[in-house]
């Protein structure tokens, strides 16, 4: 899936899909719409098309990080992103990334992606635990964990993540 193949995850509000080169554009049009994710992940408000592209290459790069882009199932518009890694280091899975265009927010979206993510990696990969990475100063990224569940846990190499079980062992 990490490596572009045409995997699709399937949900009633959103579906997730591998991206390809030519999404750019729209991914690029996300994080112009989403600047305050944007600001928090690169540390600049100068919106940066080939630091977008970098994000998704890297993404790209390895076999366990999972990079799809979030559609809406009514229009089929790309709405966001979002990045998951599968094998981490402390935790089994986690979240690197969930950015919603600010016109999109506040729908649904975000939170049908990440449980669509939660269930592949419950079901598909037997993962019971996920964290997540917040960008520093990202307070809605923050709030939107726990109003989902996260808890911020300290893991065994000091570092602070949100963490939640997403499935029985």
């Amino acid at each position: 899936m990490s490596t572009g193949t045409s995997t699709r995850i399937d949900g009633p509000l959103v579906y997730l899909e591998a991206p390809g080169p030519e999404h750019l554009p729209a991914i690029w049009k996300v994080y112009l719409d989403a600047p305050d994710y944007f600001e928090a992940l690169t540390g600049s408000a100068d919106f940066d098309p080939t630091a977008v592209e970098m994000l998704y290459e890297d993404a790209l790069s390895e076999d366990n990080r999972y990079y799809l882009a979030i559609r809406r199932v009514d229009t089929k518009s790309l709405v966001g992103t979002i990045e998951f890694e599968a094998g981490a280091d402390d935790v089994p899975a986690t979240l690197r990334g969930l950015v919603v265009a600010q016109g999109e927010r506040g729908r649904g979206y975000g939170r049908a992606a990440l449980e669509l993510a939660e269930g592949f990696l419950a079901n598909e990969l037997g993962v019971t635990t996920i964290a997540a990475d917040v960008p520093e100063g990202y307070d809605d990224g923050a709030r939107f964990l726990e109003a989902l569940g996260y808890r911020e846990r300290r893991l065994k190499s000091a570092e602070i993540r949100w963490v939640k079980r997403i499935a029985e062992a």
